[in-house]
């Protein structure tokens, strides 16, 4: 028995290794897009609190810092547009609004196709059936 299962356990252990690796990578991930996430909440922040009670001019150079930014360098540029389409999503799904009147009359008439599809279908297996 002991054999056994050091036999089991030399065989899995290549497999549970590449899976410990798998969940690392996958934590240093997240914890990146959290971060980047978590950066720009801050800075809207930033930039919110400036408004409300700082001086225009350091809202202004606030702004100019990000531009600056977002033109130097690729990986803000990317993280800023992702977080805006991450940002945006919900929105656009409800945008434009649906008529919820017209949407559950598609879902009838899509249902009554269906089954209608359905019947026939059934009725051309007895009818086969019937035949034999």
């Amino acid at each position: 028995m002991s054999a056994y299962r050091n036999a089991v356990r030399i065989a899995t252990f290549p497999f549970w290794a590449v899976w410990i690796l798998v969940l690392i990578a996958n934590f240093l991930l997240v914890s990146a897009v959290c971060a980047v996430f978590a950066a720009f909440i801050a800075y809207a922040l930033a930039l919110t609190i400036s408004y409300a009670f700082l001086p225009a001019a350091w809202t202004q150079a606030l702004w100019q810092w990000a531009a600056d930014l977002y033109a130097q360098s690729i990986w803000f540029k990317a993280a800023t547009i992702t977080c805006f389409v991450f940002l945006f999503l919900p929105i656009l799904r409800f945008w434009p609004a649906r008529d919820p009147q017209t949407d559950a009359a598609r879902q009838r008439e899509a249902t009554r196709l269906n089954d209608d599809l359905i019947a026939a279908s059934q009725q051309e297996h007895l009818r086969a059936k019937r035949r034999d």
